[in-house]
């Protein structure tokens, strides 16, 4: 299992960075690894994930929890995807992002890979593609 935790500060206030994060059809500008994503219903999502060469389509219940300022995710078959982006506002320009990721491995090489210790730190650098796209707007 990987899982990784990440926090930054984006220079954007929080109604800007929520609203932005609102859009899931725009999460592949700033989360690693997921290359598109299509509607499939309330809250129902397919997301098309990329890993080196492998790409799969699994389907993910997005929630969103505006009164907490929380955007929430997870795979709803197979291998355990989930996410969660916490905002927080820091002052009336700025808002600090917290994400979390946890990803079961879909292979055995992928498994091997986690047991050797073999991490790409997608949480960070999320959180600095996700900084990019809410100050290009």
């Amino acid at each position: 299992m990987m899982r990784q935790h990440a926090t930054t500060t984006v220079a954007a206030p929080l109604t800007d960075v929520q609203a932005r994060i609102a859009d899931v059809s725009s999460w592949p500008a700033f989360l690693y690894g997921l290359e598109a994503v299509e509607p499939a219903g309330h809250e129902r999502y397919r997301f098309t994930l990329v890993n080196g060469k492998r790409r799969r389509t699994v389907l993910v219940c997005v929630q969103t929890h505006p009164a907490e300022h929380r955007v929430s995710w997870r795979q709803l078959e197979g291998p355990r995807y989930t996410g969660e982006l916490r905002l927080r506002e820091s002052d009336s320009g700025h808002t600090s992002v917290e994400l979390t990721l946890t990803a079961d491995p879909v292979s055995m090489s992928e498994g091997f890979r986690e047991l050797l210790g073999e991490r790409h730190p997608a949480a960070e650098l999320d959180l600095q593609r996700l900084d990019a796209y809410v100050t290009e707007a």
